[in-house]
């Protein structure tokens, strides 16, 4: 039987993950979860931030193509209702007695390490829970020595494969999957009280008409033609009416340029973006340069075949839409002939930006790159690239920019941020549209405009595309998620407080918060400890460090005011939190000194696993790689107060330097089999950094814990193992996933973070506590003579 024979309460692959085998019962109410209804997307708009696994998933194709959906998710079912959805959250009595039955198979099979020991076992539901889940991921035939996450994981992809709702399948995302499901729940759920904050209204009211797919349908492609006329743009490009014969026709881009960027927030060929001031947080600057968005096609030096692929779909896409809007028009060439120079022109234009782009890109380029100039000088600079005075270009493009606002420009002493890679991105994009004629720059604006609404058009038009990306990233058209799954994801990505606020557990800040507080304050600890312990560091920056550490700010879960009356409401006009409490992440923001860890994160199988050791392998190890962050090499050229200054001696900023250079070198030696290139040590440094350090001050905290209480219980299965090696064992299975070679290319090009399992060995190699546990022999694999650390 495939998955799609599957009977509709067998359907839900979070079901399927949730426990193991077929433990779980089978899930209610999903006559909203049939997997092939014909209105879906497969992916999910990457957040630019310093997280744990932000942006690692996304193919690059897809980033441009379908900014829509944000998977925030989020572990409770409910904030005050009990019922048939608590497999969610509570142990089915069924379930625990599957588990129990399973003991006996988990405590047999087990080659390695043979530490025969009477001890404590932890028979709760949690550990049986975890060890269910291990045992069904470890691959006892591999040699932890050689290859600890082949080792942790091997099991994994065979019991967890991708169903191809994702490039990657992997521990987050069955968090994701199944708090997915109880937000649909919630968004479909009637009101439980006459008190619901109105938010929580619009949000299923938003839910709701995206789900009304017969209104939708009726206005089909009627609903872009007013947006198209707001961004003054025809609904028909120049290209099809030939009204520019005589050379006549004229375009006001730069108008249309920041008209797209007031309605979308989307920038065609100037990036500009207001953010805080990274040399002194507490005021607002503008940012000018390349795109913040990356061009659809796959890049130049991807394999060829893919690449072709890449190519191949965005032409389908773009005819196809072409043929549903250009209807009814005259023309004296044939239509299928225009629509294809149209192609061709869309096609060439976006691949001259996207190589511009990757020409004035240096993913190694740093926050001291960025400096300040005025609109004067910048105007200077572009007049001499040029070769002609064009003294409106800036002036104009920021008034049109801030029309209708307060702001006044005063070139001469008004900054702008930037760097010089951004400055000569914007001298030659500026070259490339004033050289293109303005039949082509309109087309252009046009396609992007459109493109950026179709997908909220009808049922067909969304069908066609969605396949076709599904087609470009899985090599199938077939498996795609339900409209009402993804109509709940999208209304997550716009009003997640309000969902967050229906599924809840309003216990969380008596329960689970002052544990995981307590786990954080451990962790930092260990970290002054291995501050004091550094022989790099002179005393004058550890005292700062130190200081530094200590004024750390934590978010945890959900903000208090969530389900203080009116609170919600009034959340959306004033937003004082870096991310949502149903996203699966955790955040470091170096402005603020701050580290967010959103209430789903701190959910199975990543906290709660039964046992403090797999706590603070998995959850713990993800606290210490956001604080670690602080300290990184971007970290650490913001000071206590989140501003970018020079607080470090030079002394002990040279050493730094010098040491990273080990871990350079190190993550520049690995390759991936059957993917081109190898992994950028230098461009993912910041990750693998806080990777070490996370391990290592979680291992540390987890040292000072059993000081404090003594050792722990074995897991069920696993009582031949250490509990130091069940530290290590949990935290490889939170990066155990299933992928795809596609996804691995992307991922090396483009993510600053490792692929998983790079981030597993990488991290293992350097600890001496991992060969010391897993008796690994000087100069095997997983203990190389060499190893690098800083923190």
């Amino acid at each position: 039987m495939s998955y799609h024979e599957l009977p509709d309460n067998l359907r839900n692959i979070n079901a399927i993950n949730l426990y193991f085998n077929n433990i779980v019962p089978p899930i209610p109410n999903v006559e909203h979860l049939k997997l092939l209804d014909k209105y879906e997307d497969l992916l999910k708009y990457p957040k630019f931030s310093y997280s744990t696994i932000e942006n690692s998933k996304i193919l690059h194709f897809i980033r441009i193509f379908l900014p829509l959906f944000t998977i925030i998710v989020l572990g409770y079912p409910s904030r005050t209702r009990t019922g048939p959805n608590d497999y969610l959250v509570e142990v089915n009595s069924r379930a625990t007695m599957e588990r129990r039955r399973l003991y006996v198979a988990l405590s047999s099979g087990h080659k390695y390490p043979h530490t025969k020991t009477k001890s404590k076992i932890c028979t709760s539901d949690e550990c049986l829970r975890t060890a269910s889940n291990l045992k069904y991921s470890i691959d006892l035939s591999v040699d932890p020595c050689d290859n600890f996450y082949q080792y942790t994981c091997g099991k994994w992809p065979e019991e967890h494969p991708n169903h191809g709702w994702w490039s990657s399948f992997s521990s987050f995302t069955t968090i994701s999957e199944r708090v997915a499901i109880a937000s649909l729940n919630a968004l479909t759920a009637n009101p439980s009280t006459s008190n619901e904050p109105k938010a929580l209204g619009k949000s299923r009211d938003l839910y709701k008409s995206c789900m009304d797919v017969d209104a939708i349908d009726e206005l089909g492609l009627t609903v872009i033609y007013k947006y198209l006329k707001r961004a003054k743009l025809p609904l028909i490009p120049n290209l099809f009416t030939k009204n520019d014969e005589k050379g006549t026709f004229s375009f006001d881009w730069m108008k249309t340029e920041t008209l797209i960027k007031q309605i979308f927030m989307m920038d065609v060929f100037i990036g500009f973006v207001v953010d805080a001031n990274i040399y002194n947080g507490s005021e607002n600057v503008i940012y000018v340069g390349q795109l913040y968005q990356r061009c659809p096609l796959p890049s130049e030096d991807k394999d060829d075949n893919f690449e072709e692929l890449g190519r191949q779909v965005t032409s389908n896409i773009i005819k196809y839409i072409l043929k549903e809007i250009i209807v009814n028009v005259t023309t004296e060439q044939p239509i299928e002939t225009i629509i294809q120079e149209a192609v061709d022109i869309i096609i060439n234009m976006t691949e001259y930006i996207q190589e511009l782009n990757a020409n004035y890109t240096n993913p190694e380029e740093t926050e001291e790159d960025t400096f300040s100039i005025t609109f004067e000088n910048l105007q200077s600079r572009t007049d001499a690239f040029l070769g002609e005075a064009r003294p409106d270009i800036w002036i104009t493009y920021f008034k049109y920019l801030f029309t209708g606002t307060n702001v006044t420009i005063y070139p001469e002493t008004d900054l702008l941020y930037t760097t010089e890679l951004d400055i000569q991105y914007l001298l030659r994009i500026l070259s490339y549209v004033l050289g293109t004629s303005d039949v082509n720059i309109e087309l252009y604006m046009w396609w992007a405009t459109v493109y950026a609404m179709i997908i909220n058009t009808s049922s067909d038009v969304v069908d066609y595309i969605t396949r076709q990306l599904a087609f470009y990233s899985s090599g199938s058209s077939n498996v795609v998620r339900s409209r009402s799954l993804e109509c709940a994801l999208l209304v997550n990505n716009y009003m997640g407080f309000a969902v967050s606020y229906a599924l809840a557990d309003q216990s969380f800040p008596n329960k689970t918060k002052p544990k995981v507080e307590r786990m954080i304050n451990e962790i930092k600890e260990a970290f002054v400890q291995h501050v004091n312990d550094l022989n790099w560091m002179d005393k004058e920056t550890k005292k700062v460090t130190l200081e530094k550490s200590k004024e750390m700010i934590s978010f945890i879960g959900y903000p208090d005011w969530l389900f203080e009356e009116g609170e919600l409401d009034q959340y959306y006009k004033d937003r004082d939190w870096y991310s949502e409490p149903i996203e699966v992440n955790a955040f470091n923001s170096f402005s603020d000194n701050a580290i967010n860890v959103p209430m789903a994160i701190l959910n199975y199988p990543m906290y709660n696993l039964g046992l403090e050791v797999l706590n603070y392998g998995s959850i713990g190890a993800i606290l210490g790689h956001e604080l670690t962050h602080g300290f990184d090499n971007m970290g650490r050229k913001h000071d206590k107060y989140g501003n970018h200054v020079q607080w470090w001696t030079n002394k002990t900023i040279e050493t730094f330097e010098d040491l990273t250079g080990c871990f350079v070198k190190q993550y520049d030696n690995f390759t991936i089999e059957g993917v081109e290139g190898h992994i950028r040590g230098k461009y993912t440094l910041g990750e693998n950094l806080a990777d070490n350090g996370g391990v290592n001050q979680a291992l540390t905290a987890y040292k000072n814990y059993v000081k404090k209480f003594g050792e722990e219980p074995k897991l069920p299965g696993f009582e031949n193992f250490t509990n130091y090696q069940m530290f290590f064992i949990a935290y490889g299975s939170i990066w155990c996933e299933s992928t795809t070679l596609q996804d691995l290319q992307n991922q090396i090009e483009y993510d600053e973070h490792c692929p998983n399992a790079i981030r597993v060995l990488g991290t293992l190699q350097n600890s001496y506590d991992f060969s010391k546990a897993f008796h690994c022999p000087e100069g095997s694999f997983m203990n190389p003579v060499r190893k690098c650390k800083i923190w």
